[in-house]
């Protein structure tokens, strides 16, 4: 299937007239972006954490905060509920840890298992939770829609403060809730993560309780909100940019034992510095690979909790050690399992001629645990929404679906209650439940929404270019304004060029089994080197002498300490004449 190319429209000339500090595509990058005046490009170029929003600006954060001081002072039993994904870990740790710093222990830590009750708020914890003499449950990444568990808990004498991100549905939890998405919220920006969510609660409380560590405390964290930022997919801009961009720098100076721990043993300690790809590519699936294989828990410890949670919370070297072992372990049969479901998918994609609008599949043998992951594959690979889950005995199959603009997964989701047993997350992943006997059903009406919503070029996937380039556009001054715009992620993409009419050289494939292409190009009398990963069979085509139109990405490389430019290409347009 070919990409659509798509390349952004020019910024108008009185934006570049205004900006003449900058070069043409500079102003085209910062346009692509939104940035269209010099104090937003001020702002993104120099994030700030003085230009982080005050949490109280969140509606009830400060109410929130006083229950929770209030339980503190009263000495009141406390339980924290988070969540097996990084985000939902990562949210724990900030909130036990500030719990432990203060001195108050009369809490505990429930992170549930996909495995054994799934997401959100379960009727049998909340019972043993109430059982257990706790008069608040904290929930951190989850409880947006759990109406029916909230009731539950108010019955049985337990209040729940409901700290989330996520979409909520038209109805909501009778409860204290604080998340930007419910109406009457005016906070100013809606796209953080649960973890940052947390951070700005403990912000309050240590604010309302005169912690003398805050600004420390505050340094401490950022790292952790990185991690849940990138792993959860959130845009990257706005404050979600000031917290990766930061929380990266302390990444690299890590007070966490556990974090140290897992580095090392990913190989990422070598390293001198951090970007996003190494959160979401190396810890953050490792993280997230605990709540994905199915495997006996940590005994003896914090009530509910698991390996990752364990991990970021050890102050002890060698048990840090232990636990990024065991992470690592469940990561590599993670990969197993996700490679073993995708292939099965493909072969029956292919037997049967190619996708439907919707690719819906499930299987009682494939792990729960895994199915978002493989659900997001084939989303890219197919570029339409992808529905995989699993059946259980119990008669219902848990999923995960993935999807693509135009097609909201939550709206969707929700204008099918009578097929979800539950369902919820965000517009383009969300996770969810469905009754056996319903799945059929599910399949038909998921297809005729795609049929509605969906032009067949809608899945066709399209290659975003930021702006076309010349040879002598490409310098090192050039490349040091785009490393300014690192981190990159959602919304903020490591930018996608366009050259037109170059040469192809030196042609060869590399790599032990010869999957990649190296190649020169040329244009203009100047030359560049280039490499395509994983693509030598389906660029096969290509010859030396041959003219193409090419759309790369700008990689720095340095040799015998000299540092150059090269290119990787993302795809390849032959001339014809």
């Amino acid at each position: 299937m070919d990409n659509i190319w798509k390349i952004k429209p020019s910024a108008p000339e009185e934006f570049v007239i205004q900006n003449k500090n900058y070069s043409i595509t500079a102003l085209q990058l910062f346009w692509n972006r939104g940035l269209k005046d010099s104090e937003s490009i001020e702002k993104f170029l120099n994030p700030s954490l003085a230009d982080l929003f005050s949490p109280n600006l969140m509606l009830n954060m400060a109410k929130g905060a006083e229950r929770i001081v209030s339980g503190i002072k009263n000495n009141e039993r406390m339980a924290i509920f988070g969540d097996y994904d990084t985000d939902g870990i990562c949210s724990s740790v900030i909130l036990t840890k500030f719990f432990k710093r203060i001195g108050f222990e009369n809490f505990d830590v429930f992170i549930p298992n996909r495995f054994k009750g799934g997401y959100g708020l379960i009727t049998d914890k909340v019972r043993q939770i109430a059982q257990d003499g706790v008069k608040i449950i904290i929930t951190v990444d989850c409880g947006i829609t759990d109406i029916e568990e909230v009731e539950l808990a108010k019955g049985l004498g337990v209040e729940v403060l409901i700290f989330d991100h996520h979409l909520p549905h038209t109805d909501l939890p009778q409860t204290l809730i604080v998340d930007s998405h419910q109406p009457g919220d005016n906070y100013p920006f809606k796209h953080l993560t649960a973890t940052a969510v947390v951070y700005k609660l403990v912000q309050v409380l240590a604010e309302q309780l005169n912690f003398p560590y805050k600004q420390s405390l505050e340094k401490e964290f950022l790292d952790l909100i990185a991690i849940a930022t990138v792993a959860d997919v959130a845009p990257i801009f706005g404050e979600n940019r000031i917290f990766v961009k930061f929380g990266l720098e302390q990444l690299k100076n890590t007070q966490n034992l556990g974090l140290k721990s897992l580095l090392a043993v990913s190989g990422l300690d070598k390293y001198k510095t951090y970007n996003s790809y190494h959160i979401g590519f190396v810890i953050a699936p490792r993280l997230n690979a605990v709540g994905r294989v199915e495997h006996a828990t940590p005994a003896g410890r914090i009530e509910d909790t698991d390996y990752s949670f364990e991990l970021l919370m050890t102050e002890n070297d060698n048990e840090a050690q232990v636990w990024a072992e065991k992470i690592d372990n469940f990561n590599v049969e993670r990969q197993r399992q996700v490679e073993e479901i995708y292939n099965e998918v493909s072969e029956i994609i292919q037997k049967q001629g190619g996708p439907e609008k919707v690719i819906f599949f499930g299987d009682p043998k494939w792990s729960k645990g895994v199915v978002g992951v493989v659900a997001g594959k084939l989303k890219d690979k197919w570029h339409r929404p992808v529905f995989i889950y699993s059946q259980t005995e119990e008669g219902t199959s848990l999923g995960s679906a993935r999807s693509i603009p135009g097609f909201n997964l939550v709206e969707i989701m929700d204008g099918a209650r009578d097929c979800f047993v539950e369902c919820g997350g965000h517009s383009e992943a969300a996770g969810f439940v469905i009754k056996n006997e319903d799945l059929e059903r599910c399949h038909q009406f998921l297809e005729e929404q795609a049929q509605t919503l969906l032009k067949e070029e809608d899945l066709i996937p399209t290659l975003e270019i930021e702006a076309s380039l010349e040879p002598e556009d490409i310098t090192m001054n050039f490349w040091d304004l785009i490393r300014q715009f690192e981190p990159f992620g959602k919304t903020n993409p490591n930018p996608i060029f366009l050259m037109r009419n170059v040469c192809l050289d030196k042609m060869r494939s590399v790599g032990k089994n010869g999957n990649h292409l190296k190649l020169a190009i040329v244009k203009n009398g100047r030359s560049f080197n280039a490499i395509s990963f994983n693509s030598a069979e389906k660029l096969k085509h290509l010859t030396e002498g041959m003219m193409v139109d090419l759309v790369f990405v700008l990689r720095e490389n340095e040799w015998q300490g000299q540092k150059y430019l090269d290119f990787e290409l993302v795809d390849t347009k032959e001339i014809k004449n």
